[in-house]
C-alpha cells in the first residue's frame, strides 16, 4: 500500500491532439476517469525483470516510491521520499492514431518531501505533467523512470541514480540493491479488499544501499543511509467503509526488514485484507496475515496545519518471530500538505528480536486522517 491517489489529484489533461501544453490550470478537469478497459490484478501472476521494473499501462494506476533515512559523518539525520505516480487516462484500446505528440493518455505526477532533523524542518512539494513529448514517462531497460528533472535512472545493474531539486532542497544519491526484488502479498498478488479486482500488483526492494548528496536551503551534505522501493499497479479502489490505512515499511539493524499495514474501516475496526512480510537478512520473504501481529498506538500529534490528528508513536509485536518494535517519528510534522493531506514520515526504532536488542529506522504513511479514502487507490 503506497501513496494514495485521490480524487483531487486524479484529474486528467485535456487531450488537445494538435497544440502544445496549456499552463497546467487549463489543461485539468474534475470529472472523476472511467475504469473499463483497464486490466484488473484478479489473481497471482509471474513477475519478470526487469520488465516488470517499467510501466504497465494496461493498468489505470501505478507509482514507484523511494523513502530513505541518512546519516552524515557527524551525525546529522535526514529522511526523505520521492514517489512518481502514473495515471491512465485512457485504456490502450482508446490511444491509437494520436496526431500529435502532445497528446497524452498518461498523467504523471510527483512527491517529493526532505526531513532535515538537524535544522528542524520539513520541505515537500508535487508536480503534474502529461506523459506525452518526453515530459514524463517511464521504461524496463535500461530502468528510468521521470518527471522533468525529477528522475530515477540505471546506471549498472542493480544500480539506480535518483534525483530530484526542489525549491527548498535537492537529492542525489545512488542506490544500489542488496536484497533484490521481494514479492509482497501472495506471490506478489496484494489482495486490498473482497470485489473481483480490489488488488494490486505489488514488489519491494526493501534494502538499498545509498550514498550522495542532499541539499537543504543552499547548504550541501554528503550522506550515507538505507532507502527502500515500492512499485505497485492495479486498477481499483478502496472497498466501502475502508477509510484509510497506516502503512510501515522498516529496516532492522540485524538485516531483517519489514512491511505492515493495517486497513482502517469506518466503524474504528482492522480490515481482514491487512496483512505485511517479514524479509529475512538472505532475502526469503514470510508473508504475515493481519493476525499475525499487532500494532499499538503509544500517542498522537495534532497538526496545526490542517488539524488532522495522527498517531505518533507505535508498538508493534509479531509473538511467533519474537519480534517486538517500538517506534517513534524523527520529528512529529512530516504532513505533506498537496493535493491530499496525508503524513509520511522518518521513524527510528528499537526493540528485540528473538531476545537481542535491535535498533532501525523506517518510514511510516498515514491515510484517512484528514478526510476518508474510501472508493479511492
Amino acid at each position: 500500500m503506497k501513496p494514495l491517489l485521490s480524487l483531487l489529484t486524479l484529474l486528467a489533461f485535456t487531450l488537445a491532439a494538435c497544440a502544445p501544453p496549456a499552463p497546467l490550470a487549463a489543461q485539468l478537469r474534475s470529472e472523476a476517469l472511467p475504469v473499463e478497459g483497464f486490466a484488473r490484478a484478479e489473481g497471482i501472476q509471474p513477475f519478470e525483470f526487469p520488465r516488470d521494473f517499467g510501466p504497465h499501462p494496461e493498468y489505470q494506476t501505478e507509482w514507484w516510491y523511494y523513502t530513505g533515512n541518512l546519516d552524515t559523518a557527524d551525525g546529522r539525520h535526514f529522511g526523505y521520499q520521492f514517489t512518481i505516480f502514473r495515471r491512465g487516462l485512457l485504456p490502450a484500446s482508446q490511444t491509437a492514431d494520436r496526431p500529435s505528440a502532445w497528446a497524452a493518455d498518461q498523467l504523471y505526477f510527483a512527491h517529493f518531501a526532505l526531513t532535515d532533523i538537524g535544522g528542524d524542518a520539513f520541505y515537500f512539494e508535487e508536480r503534474f505533467e502529461r506523459g506525452a513529448a518526453g515530459l514524463a514517462g517511464a521504461q524496463a531497460a535500461p530502468y528510468s523512470v521521470w518527471l522533468a528533472d525529477w528522475q530515477v535512472e540505471e546506471t549498472a545493474p542493480g544500480v539506480v541514480r535518483l534525483q530530484a531539486r526542489g525549491q527548498s532542497g535537492a537529492l542525489d544519491l545512488t542506490l544500489t540493491d542488496r536484497k533484490g526484488p521481494i514479492l509482497q502479498g501472495q506471490q506478489g498478488y496484494s489482495q486490498k479488499g473482497p470485489e473481483p479486482g480490489n488488488a494490486s500488483y505489488y514488489y519491494s526492494q526493501p534494502r538499498l544501499e545509498s550514498a550522495g548528496q542532499i541539499e537543504v536551503n543552499g547548504e550541501s551534505f554528503e550522506v550515507s543511509g538505507l532507502s527502500w522501493k515500492d512499485h505497485e499497479f492495479s486498477t481499483s479502489a478502496l472497498s466501502p467503509g475502508q477509510i484509510g490505512w497506516d502503512w510501515f515499511s522498516l529496516q532492522l539493524s540485524d538485516g531483517t526488514d519489514l512491511m505492515l499495514y493495517t486497513m482502517r474501516r469506518d466503524d474504528g475496526s482492522i480490515d481482514a485484507f491487512s496483512h505485511g512480510t517479514l524479509i529475512h537478512p538472505d532475502g526469503r520473504a514470510e508473508y504475515l496475515p493481519f493476525d499475525q501481529y499487532t500494532i499499538t498506538v503509544l500517542d498522537t500529534w495534532t497538526s496545526p496545519h490542517s488539524g488532522a490528528v495522527y498517531p505518533a508513536a507505535w508498538q508493534i509485536d509479531l509473538p511467533a518471530y519474537n519480534l517486538s518494535l517500538t517506534l517513534q517519528p524523527w520529528q512529529a510534522d512530516q504532513e505533506l500538505r498537496l493535493s491530499f493531506i496525508y503524513w509520511e514520515g522518518a521513524v527510528k526504532i528499537s526493540g528485540s528480536h528473538n531476545g537481542q536488542p535491535l535498533t532501525g529506522n523506517g518510514y511510516v504513511e498515514l491515510t484517512g486522517y484528514y478526510a476518508s479514502m474510501e472508493g479511492e487507490f
